[in-house]
Order: C-alpha cells, then structure tokens, then sequence
C-alpha cells in the first residue's frame, strides 16, 4: 500500500477533523490530493516524516511503519466510535508482532477485543494436615470479562471453574459457574454504585470476604470514605442453615463502613453489619493497617457477635516484611498472624477460613514470585489449641498461581 492511501485511512479510523492543520513535510504540496489527510495527523502526531524533512508518499509503506501509526492510533482510542475501535483493534491484532517490537504492550492490544477486556487467573492448591484426613488438591481457573458502557459506568463478567480430587474425594466433576456479575456507575468525582454479585470485604476480612449481591453505595475521597451494602451473603457459615424455622440460602444484611487513611501509611477501618435474621446476631468491628517503612507492614481486626459476650469475639495481630508484587518477578513477603476465634465468633466467610474457629495459635505465610505473574504461596499452622489450651492438628497449604 502506497503511503499517502494509508494515511487517508488513518484519518478515517481516527476522525480527525482538524481541518486547518499546517503541512511539516516539504513534499507534500496543498495541491496534493492527500495534503489535508496528512497534515492533519501530522498535526496529532500520529506519522513522521524522514531526518530529510520529506514525506515520500509515493513509496509503500513498510509493516514496521504501518505498525508505527497503529501504536498512535491505540492512543487516541478511547475517543473514536465502535466501528472505528473495532478497526484499530482488528489492526492491532494484524501488526502485533511488530507492535511487540516496538515496546507496545498495552491492554488494548493484548486483551480486548472490541470494547471488552479480558483477564483471569488460575490456581493449583495443596491442603494437608497431621490429624489424619486425606490431603487434596484443587484446582481453580476465572475469567473477567470487563466492558466500558460509558465514560461512568462499566460492566463485569467473571466466568469461574474448578474442581477437587483426592484420595476418597467425592468431588470428581469440574463446574463452571458465572460467579461474579455486575455493573458499577460513577455519579461524578467521588459518589458510585456498584450493583449485582460482587466482591464484598467488611473490615479487613475477619468477619467476611466473600461474594455478596445486592448493591454497593460509596462516597468520599481516598482519605475518607463511607459505604453502605444491602444485600444478601453468598457464602460462608449463614449459607444453607435453618433460620427462623426454615431455610435460608442466603443471610440479609446491611453493613455499614467507614474507612480512614490520614497518611499513605496508616488506614483505619470501622464497620457495623445488622443481619436481618432473628436469633442471628449483629456485628461490629474495628480494622488497623499499618507500613512501617518500605517493606515492614503491621495490623490488627477485632469483631464481635453484638450479644455473645466474650464467646462472640475474634481478633488478629500481625506482623509482615517483604515487598511481594506477583508482576514482579523474585519479589517475596514473610509474615505472622496471631488470631484468636472464640466458638461464638462471627467469622462467616472469612479471610482466615483455613483455621477455623473455636481456636487461636500463629499463622506463618510466606510467598514468593517466581517469574513475572508467577506466584508461589505456602501457609501454615503454628501451636495451634482450642480455648481450653488443648492441642490441635495443625494445617498446611501450597499454592501456585497464574494472572494474565
């Protein structure tokens, strides 16, 4: 293809109208046929002549050059209409092996296709214990599908599948479930509503992590904010129990947030979740994160079942060093969590599932990137006794995950 019909192309996809643009190149004339279609995406910086000042219209264009505007033309993106975007990325996907050599490695290029982005991760799990019970494997492996409506609002996908084998393990069958969906609006700066099944975090994770659908209203600025949740939990202990006399899928909640961050290293968390179940208690909390330089990290969450007294409450100490980043290839973190998780404990769907409650002891993690998106990921168990102070098997888990 002749250089001066790529350029006219160029200005179609982009819809460039910058009518009155100057002409840097000294052989290309305003009598030229192609004269505005070049000056204008000179203008926007799009194509470059040669050192001698020339355009050289008349010669084919290389697929390195042709490369060149594509990687300018991803720029400008997110500001051409669905036919136009479908046409970059349809070019992207044809030069990408000279857009790679070039350095460009964006999300457009690697993972959308149309107006979606798509990203996933995969998960090899080993759990053991010394009390006898078969060990197991498990595997896991989600995709999101994310898509932008709007300059305010975007929508969500995730497609989830995994399966159990072991010994004497039942679970033989791999599902997939679309297990998170949703959509969330921006209402300016600092007000958005995220609606549909979605990840929920009360606290830090003590009392739940977990999916929850329903809707999610915040409001604030990064140093102080506030959430409101209404909704229904989607796992944990409250899931498939008999309350009120029948059976509940799924426990009614409200739960209300409060989070604090007076500098970039400390972060303070409130929160007060009214259950709507009878003979299911209310609960409260209190969450704090803190960095104590660049690779020492502290915190602590205590909750509390509002009428169980001592028997209702769990609290977590811990103490971490290291800068982990899965993207960053041989970057690892160690850190040690004391927690102590009375019988009565509302620990739903917890962060710290893998230790279970009506007891307390260390919990040891210590992770590891092995390559770039790579991670190794190994917990275990330490002196771990009931609330009587008698000795329990202790656990252990190894992880290896993928992100891409």
């Amino acid at each position: 293809m002749k250089k001066h019909l790529a350029v006219l192309a160029a200005t179609a996809v982009l819809g460039v109208t910058s009518a009155f643009a100057a002409n840097p190149f000294s052989d290309v004339t305003p009598q030229d046929w192609a004269y505005q279609a070049v000056a204008q995406l000179a203008a926007q910086g799009v194509v470059n002549g040669y050192p001698d000042g020339t355009f050289q219209g008349q010669h084919n264009i290389t697929r390195y050059e042709m490369a060149q505007m594509v990687a300018k033309a991803m720029a400008h993106q997110e500001r051409v209409d669905g036919e136009q975007n479908a046409i970059i990325n349809r070019l992207a996907n044809e030069f990408s092996a000279e857009l790679n050599t070039l350095g460009v490695r964006v999300s457009t290029l690697e993972n959308k296709v149309g107006n979606f982005k798509f990203t996933g991760d995969a998960r090899l799990r080993y759990d053991a214990s010394n009390d006898g019970r078969d060990s197991k494997f498990t595997y896991r492996g989600r995709v999101k599908f994310e898509t932008t409506v709007n300059d305010n609002t975007k929508a969500v996908v995730r497609l989830a599948s995994g399966k159990e084998f072991g010994e004497n393990n039942e679970k033989n069958t791999t599902q997939a479930t679309i297990d998170r969906v949703y959509v969330k609006h921006n209402f300016g700066k600092y007000a958005t509503a995220t609606v549909g099944r979605q990840d929920l975090v009360v606290g830090a994770g003590l009392a739940f992590d977990g999916a929850f659908e329903g809707v999610v209203a915040t409001a604030g600025k990064n140093k102080l904010n506030g959430s409101v949740a209404y909704g229904y939990l989607q796992g944990g202990k409250y899931t498939g129990l008999k309350l009120n006399g029948e059976r509940k899928d799924n426990a009614q909640v409200s739960v209300y947030q409060l989070n604090y961050n007076p500098t970039a290293k400390v972060a303070v968390k409130g929160f007060y979740a009214d259950l709507h179940e009878k003979n299911v208690d209310n609960v409260y909390g209190a969450a704090l994160d803190l960095k104590l330089g660049n690779k020492v990290t502290a915190g602590g969450e205590y909750v509390k079942a509002e009428t169980q007294g001592a028997s209702g409450e769990a609290w977590t100490a811990s103490l971490g060093y290291g800068n982990y980043n899965m993207s960053k290839q041989g970057t690892w973190n160690v850190k040690g969590q004391y927690y102590d998780i009375k019988a009565g404990a509302p620990v739903i769907d917890s962060t710290l599932s893998f230790v279970g409650t009506n007891q307390k002891g260390v919990l040891a993690t210590a992770k590891y990137a092995v390559a770039k998106n790579v991670g190794l990921a190994a917990t275990a168990t330490i002196d771990t006794k009931d609330q009587d102070n008698k000795g329990k098997a202790e656990t252990y888990r190894a992880d290896i995950n993928y992100k891409f």
